[in-house]
């Protein structure tokens, strides 16, 4: 293949999704990542070969959730092998887009799990102290620093959201004991992550709902503190499937019933919907998952279109319950 190949649209993917999550006030809470598979690849000394083997690595990591997943991939063969679509640029950086069932095929056979599109959205607030006072970087500034964090976060898949910092959430992100979950909100994410450089070392505090995490390092950390902590919880195995019913109440008319079955059919750990029973406004589903019940339930809670309710009957360990919210 040549570069007649590859479409520009696609491998503009990466910055256009990017540059949404910096608007403020976006619907929905987490972010589907497009093109998990695709990425750019410098090449080092006329190295093309080697530029498949260090893309497809960047992509298992991504895919994976986990830094040492080509480790434990292990050498790959031949990497074009997996390639859908590649194409150079004029400056010589590949860009290559790798079959997704392969690349989870290769997951799977080395026990690694799979991380869906569905990621949660963060909010980064990095100040650097600069003789005596801080420097905090906004959703409109330029800076190495908001570069080099963005460069990593699109490496580990990580959708990231900048915010005004204004009077308010400069003291909010300067306090010991910051209430992060109040800045999400405000920019309807998932989390946030506040770094605190500090004579060339940053102090990294991430707050989510799944509790808070610290790291300390260089730029890159607070992204991989990030990364790592939502591909423990959301991350699930690719090899098995789960059955897991689905019970969805206040679907009222034909749009609700259309818009709930597109939702959880298009869920990255969904590999099947079913329709079991009709009881006026509440349906029940049977989804066949990657992963189980909580795996799926902590997935659906990232988007807030279903809104969980009181335990299906029973309680069962594979059953879950929720409102259709429009």
């Amino acid at each position: 293949m040549t570069s007649a190949f590859w479409s520009p649209f696609r491998s503009l993917c990466w910055k256009l999704v990017f540059l949404s999550v910096l608007l403020v006030g976006d619907a929905a809470q987490a972010v589907t990542v497009p093109d998990l598979y695709e990425t750019s690849q410098p090449v080092a000394d006329g190295q093309r070969d080697a530029a498949f083997a260090d893309a497809l690595n960047t992509v298992l990591v991504r895919v994976s959730g986990q830094r040492d997943a080509a480790m434990r991939v292990g050498p790959v063969s031949d990497p074009r092998k997996y390639v859908t679509r590649f194409g150079w640029t004029a400056d010589n950086v590949l860009q290559v887009l790798f079959d997704s069932a392969s690349v989870d095929q290769l997951l799977s056979k080395a026990g690694l799990p799979i991380w869906g599109r569905e990621r949660p959205a963060t909010v980064v607030m990095f100040g650097a102290e600069e003789a005596g006072s801080w420097r905090w970087l906004a959703v409109d500034t330029p800076a190495r620093e908001r570069d080099a964090i963005e460069k990593v976060a699109r490496e580990r898949g990580l959708p990231l959201k900048w915010p005004v910092m204004d009077a308010q959430e400069r003291t909010e992100a300067s306090a010991d004991a910051p209430d992060l979950m109040q800045v999400a909100a405000r920019y309807q994410a998932n989390a946030v992550l506040v770094g605190r450089a500090r004579g060339g070392v940053v102090q990294w505090t991430l707050q989510s709902d799944e509790g808070a995490a610290q790291a300390s390092g260089g730029l890159e950390d607070g992204v991989n503190l990030a990364a790592d902590t939502f591909a423990r919880v959301f991350a699930a195995s690719g090899s098995s499937l789960g059955s897991v019913i689905v019970e969805v109440a206040g679907i009222s008319d034909l749009n609700a019933y259309a818009a709930t079955l597109n939702y959880l059919e298009a869920m990255t750990l969904v590999r099947g919907v079913a329709l079991e029973q009709v009881a006026g406004e509440k349906m029940r589903f049977r989804l066949a998952v990657r992963g189980d019940a909580a795996t799926l339930r902590r997935a659906i809670a990232l988007d807030r279109r279903l809104v969980p309710t009181d335990a299906a009957d029973g309680a069962a360990a594979d059953r879950l319950a929720f409102r259709y919210q429009p």
